[in-house]
């Protein structure tokens, strides 16, 4: 079996823009390096549809040519290199304008994957890294992803989504979630595993860790209670926005829209009758590079954060 063979995946998501290297050795998935990019893609997002704008546009193209890079540094051969969209194109009126320049920024074709295959590599990606776990979330900026025991769901509600429609207002979130879920969750104790931008912040608030430090063995396998988030949220809600920005593992251009993406999760926690969840640095990322492993005959079984 082949081992050392290096795979890069890149994702131009609705608040950020990451990328993702790791090296491929008997099955396992190894992280290399990565970064993100908060470009806002979809501001001015609210219900529905909606339009990209330029100068979003063209920030974000700038952020996929320098995520090219960086893989291209970490040694990942360009054939080996997914480049995918989410909510961030699917809800845009012009969605194909936005991917066609970014293809030409960042040099490799675009492709953008429906929300419930998106929660299902999302939950690959999570079980990659994470053991035990029966049920995943993955709370980006536009939309909320949810897989559990062979099923999937997309609802719109993601953190920068639901800031630009409410605010900071806990029960109106709460309210929206709930419409959008409709009842589809089945409560459970089952173990469940949280992916995406909001929880990998939440973390690194609560560990502490600056960003410049960031890796994902830091953060990976956290355990997050329902009571820590609620005091979290209390603690941040106090703060006034500006004054978030020198907060210790929260990236300024998060500060915005973390309480929101809070109140999101914990709703989450409450309708699956959770009192907690693990976090997970394997996501959607990891899975779309074990799906370019298995494409060539390398099957995953797991992944190693460090």
């Amino acid at each position: 079996m082949r081992t050392g063979v290096k795979y890069g995946a890149i994702d131009c998501g609705s608040n950020s823009l990451r990328c993702l290297a790791v090296e491929y050795g008997e099955g396992i998935l190894e992280y290399v390096d990565s970064g993100v990019w908060i470009t806002r893609l979809t501001e001015g997002i609210g219900s529905g549809k909606y339009s990209i704008r330029p100068e979003a546009i063209k920030r974000t193209a700038v952020a996929a040519a320098e995520a090219k890079a960086l893989l291209e540094r970490a040694g990942v051969d360009p054939e080996r290199v997914v480049f995918f969209a989410t909510e961030s194109l699917r809800s845009a009126v012009n969605g194909d304008l936005a991917g066609s320049e970014l293809e030409r920024a960042a040099g490799i074709s675009l492709e953008v994957i429906g929300g419930k295959e998106e929660a299902a590599l999302s939950m690959k990606g999570a079980l990659l890294g994470t053991r035990g776990v029966d049920r995943v979330f993955d709370l980006g900026g536009g939309s909320l992803e949810i897989g559990w025991n062979g099923s999937s769901i997309s609802i719109p509600a993601g953190a920068l989504r639901m800031k630009a429609l409410f605010g900071e207002d806990q029960e109106a979130i709460k309210n929206e979630v709930l419409n959008l879920l409709s009842g589809s969750l089945p409560s459970s104790h089952s173990v469940l595993a949280g992916v995406g931008g909001t929880s990998s912040s939440v973390v690194m608030i609560l560990e502490g860790v600056p960003l410049p430090d960031y890796h994902p063995a830091r953060i990976h396998g956290y355990r997050v209670t329902a009571s820590v988030m609620d005091d979290l949220a209390e603690k941040l809600g106090k703060i006034p926005v500006n004054d978030r920005t020198g907060i210790t593992g929260l990236d300024p251009k998060r500060a915005d829209i973390i309480v929101a993406g809070i109140f999101v999760i914990r709703t989450l926690l409450d309708a699956f009758g959770a009192s907690g969840y693990i976090h997970s640095e394997t996501d959607l990322l990891w899975a779309m590079c074990a799906e370019m492993a298995a494409s060539e005959g390398l099957p995953v079984v797991g992944a190693k954060t460090g």
